[in-house]
Protein backbone atom coordinates (compact mmCIF):
# COMPACT_ATOMS: atom_id res chain seq x y z
CA UNK A 1 0.00 0.00 0.00
CA UNK A 2 1.54 3.31 -1.07
CA UNK A 3 1.43 6.05 1.56
CA UNK A 4 0.10 9.41 0.39
CA UNK A 5 2.45 12.39 0.50
CA UNK A 6 2.40 14.86 3.37
CA UNK A 7 3.90 14.52 6.83
CA UNK A 8 0.60 15.09 8.68
CA UNK A 9 -1.22 12.47 6.66
CA UNK A 10 1.68 10.04 6.98
CA UNK A 11 1.64 10.47 10.78
CA UNK A 12 -2.12 9.89 10.89
CA UNK A 13 -1.78 6.75 8.80
CA UNK A 14 0.98 5.44 11.08
CA UNK A 15 -1.12 6.21 14.17
CA UNK A 16 -4.06 4.34 12.63
CA UNK A 17 -1.86 1.31 11.98
CA UNK A 18 -0.51 1.43 15.53
CA UNK A 19 -4.03 1.75 16.99
CA UNK A 20 -5.23 -1.23 14.98
CA UNK A 21 -2.32 -3.35 16.15
CA UNK A 22 -1.97 -2.15 19.74
CA UNK A 23 -5.59 -1.48 20.68
CA UNK A 24 -8.14 -3.17 18.41
CA UNK A 25 -6.26 -6.45 17.98
CA UNK A 26 -5.92 -7.07 21.73
CA UNK A 27 -9.60 -6.23 22.29
CA UNK A 28 -10.61 -8.87 19.76
CA UNK A 29 -8.21 -11.37 21.31
CA UNK A 30 -9.71 -10.70 24.75
CA UNK A 31 -13.19 -11.26 23.32
CA UNK A 32 -12.01 -14.62 21.99
CA UNK A 33 -10.67 -15.61 25.40
CA UNK A 34 -13.95 -14.63 27.05
CA UNK A 35 -15.80 -16.78 24.53
CA UNK A 36 -13.60 -19.72 25.46
CA UNK A 37 -14.49 -19.19 29.13
CA UNK A 38 -18.15 -19.09 28.17
CA UNK A 39 -17.74 -22.38 26.31
CA UNK A 40 -16.14 -23.96 29.38
CA UNK A 41 -18.97 -22.77 31.62
CA UNK A 42 -21.68 -23.73 29.12
CA UNK A 43 -20.49 -26.70 27.03
CA UNK A 44 -23.69 -26.64 24.98
CA UNK A 45 -22.40 -23.41 23.35
CA UNK A 46 -19.30 -25.11 21.94
CA UNK A 47 -20.35 -25.15 18.28
CA UNK A 48 -21.50 -21.52 18.27
CA UNK A 49 -18.42 -20.37 20.19
CA UNK A 50 -16.22 -22.16 17.66
CA UNK A 51 -17.99 -20.33 14.80
CA UNK A 52 -17.66 -16.92 16.43
CA UNK A 53 -14.05 -17.60 17.41
CA UNK A 54 -13.23 -18.46 13.81
CA UNK A 55 -14.68 -15.13 12.71
CA UNK A 56 -12.70 -13.30 15.39
CA UNK A 57 -9.52 -15.06 14.26
CA UNK A 58 -10.14 -13.91 10.69
CA UNK A 59 -10.72 -10.34 11.88
CA UNK A 60 -7.53 -10.41 13.96
CA UNK A 61 -5.54 -11.70 10.98
CA UNK A 62 -6.95 -9.00 8.72
CA UNK A 63 -6.25 -6.27 11.28
CA UNK A 64 -2.67 -7.53 11.52
CA UNK A 65 -2.33 -7.33 7.73
CA UNK A 66 -3.82 -3.84 7.48
CA UNK A 67 -1.80 -2.48 10.40
CA UNK A 68 1.34 -3.92 8.81
CA UNK A 69 0.49 -2.14 5.54
CA UNK A 70 -0.12 1.15 7.36
CA UNK A 71 2.88 0.95 9.69
CA UNK A 72 5.34 -1.78 8.68
CA UNK A 73 7.60 -3.10 11.39
CA UNK A 74 11.32 -2.74 10.70
CA UNK A 75 11.64 -6.35 11.90
CA UNK A 76 8.96 -7.81 9.64
CA UNK A 77 9.84 -10.55 7.18
CA UNK A 78 8.89 -8.27 4.29
CA UNK A 79 11.49 -5.67 5.14
CA UNK A 80 14.20 -8.19 5.97
CA UNK A 81 16.84 -8.12 8.66
CA UNK A 82 19.26 -5.91 6.72
CA UNK A 83 16.79 -3.04 6.45
CA UNK A 84 15.92 -3.45 10.14
CA UNK A 85 19.61 -3.20 11.01
CA UNK A 86 19.97 -0.07 8.88
CA UNK A 87 16.89 1.44 10.52
CA UNK A 88 18.21 0.94 14.07
CA UNK A 89 21.94 1.53 13.58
Amino acid sequence: MKKPAGPDLARKIERAGKALHDEIGPLLSAAGLRLQLLRMDFPETEERVREVTASLDQAIDRIREVSQELKPSPFSQKSGSNSAKREYN
